[in-house]
């Protein structure tokens, strides 16, 4: 039996479609007792909490055993993990929810010759992919190992590749896709857009709003990585790493490409969809008056007028529409939560 086709019930009695990481950790037991605890809990939301909480369990125990520090002690910031990481897989549950929401909204499968690639918003493969990267990269450049022993071993060769990669990826392969995928696809498609959206913004709304949703996830986690990461030097006075800066500017800067890439692809396909359709509309009205180049001469026949009254009322509506698929309050929010997490590096590291 295959996982990809089982769903359990989202909050509103719903079906609510697996995703990545639920295929992969329902065999292992978190379907069997997604589907006996109350709440309609993804098999991916039980799997990081509790492995979140046993893996952190055991490193407490082991190092209260051997008479070692708790991390906790020298970083209290860092119990910030046990809610962050099935935080992800909560956001990322909620932002494939609501792109289904606005595939229906956007009638996609109505529109769309070929629906399929808009419909599937993460590729199979494309997790696979950042998971066999992120062990990779682990593994070739594990944290700092022989000073720690071995909890440090534990960390770095067991719990990050194997139990928090997972969880990571899972977010941001939700992330890329829609900011980098998604855009591609609706440019490839041929679903157009739609001139007669009362909002003015092509029928594009509900992926500006998952845009700015998708953003805020990520900067609420930058602003808890900031906290794990700065906060313990400056209540000790201690001095941040220049690598620790470097990491935080580099994820920063790397989501805000994801952005830029995103509105950038879906202006040039809003762009590049109006100025088509104002070339059909003006060579109907031309067709339709006399002496069509010249401002002062031309003349519309007496039996054309609603004709051409309806094109030029087209042709004003296409011309009104906007190419950016948000209005300017959801922009601005969206730049808001952007500055957000680098703001807060600057007050509490001073750099």
């Amino acid at each position: 039996m295959t996982t990809q086709a089982v769903s359990s019930s989202d909050s509103n009695g719903g079906a609510q479609q697996d995703i990545w990481l639920d295929t992969i950790v329902r065999p292992l037991g978190f379907g069997w007792l997604s589907a006996r605890l109350p709440g309609n809990l993804p098999p991916s939301v039980l799997y990081a909490g509790i492995a979140v909480i046993v893996t952190n369990a055991m490193n407490i125990i082991y190092t209260l055993s051997t008479g070692g520090e708790l991390i906790y002690t020298t970083n209290p910031y860092y119990v910030l993990d046990i809610i962050l990481l099935p935080a992800a897989i909560v956001a990322a549950h909620s932002l494939h929810r609501e792109y289904d929401q606005a595939m229906d909204e956007m009638e996609i499968e109505k529109r769309a010759t070929n629906p399929d690639p808009l419909l599937n918003i993460v590729p199979k493969w494309f997790p696979w992919t950042l998971l066999v990267i992120g062990i990779v990269t682990q593994f070739v450049f594990p944290g700092p190992v022989s000073t720690y022993g071995v909890t440090a071993m534990f960390d770095n060769f067991v719990v990050l590749p194997f139990v928090y990669t997972p969880i990571v990826i899972q977010f941001f392969a939700t992330y890329f896709a829609i900011e980098v995928l998604v855009p591609i696809r609706l440019w490839q498609s041929d679903i157009g857009i739609d001139f007669l959206d009362p909002e003015g913004v092509g029928g594009l709304r509900p992926i500006g709003e998952l845009i700015k949703k998708s953003y805020y996830y990520i900067a609420i986690g930058l602003v808890g990585y900031a906290l794990i990461t700065y906060a313990p030097f400056i209540d000790w006075g201690w001095e941040v790493s220049t690598e620790a800066n470097l990491l935080f500017t580099a994820i920063w800067a790397i989501t805000i490409a994801g952005v830029g890439f995103g509105v950038f692809v879906l202006h040039r396909f809003m762009h590049r969809e109006k100025r088509e359709e104002i070339h059909l509309l003006k060579e109907q009205f031309r067709t339709h008056i006399e002496n069509p180049y010249d401002v002062q001469s031309y003349e519309v026949p007496e039996e054309k007028e609603a004709l051409v009254a309806d094109l030029e009322e087209g042709i004003t509506r296409v011309n009104d529409t906007s190419e950016y698929p948000a209005t300017f309050s959801m922009w601005s929010q969206l730049l808001l939560s952007i500055a957000l997490p680098k703001a807060l590096q600057f007050v509490i590291a001073g750099l």
